[in-house]
């Protein structure tokens, strides 16, 4: 069981980091493009003032979104980490009763 959970373990590290560099990768493509459509508009003759503030809030609400998501990646892989180490325990305490029942038997 503890191989397994150990297992489990790895590929849920291996998930998280997936996910970190995916949400990374896609953030940063996203600002990339953000900044050439800003640019663009710049270059159109926009108030520089209100394209500056536009772009603004929407890297301060963009980067709040992907900062969510790793934090809700973090958050699950905090949970499922707890889940696997009471499934650990639960092995660990149950290994112990059946220990103790047996020797229990023996004596008596």
């Amino acid at each position: 069981m503890a191989n397994l959970l150990q297992k489990l373990e790895i590929a849920k590290d291996f998930a998280q980091t997936a996910v970190d560099t995916t949400v990374s990768a896609v953030q940063n493509v996203h600002s990339v493009i953000a900044d050439t459509s800003y640019n663009v508009l710049n270059n159109g003759g926009i108030d520089e003032d209100r394209l500056k503030t536009l772009k603004e809030k929407h890297d301060a609400t963009t980067g709040q979104v992907y900062n969510a998501i790793r934090g809700v990646n973090q958050n699950l892989g905090q949970l499922a980490s707890d889940y696997f180490e009471s499934l650990e325990d639960s092995a660990h305490s149950a290994d112990v009763m059946s220990k103790n029942n047996k020797s229990d038997n023996k004596t008596s």
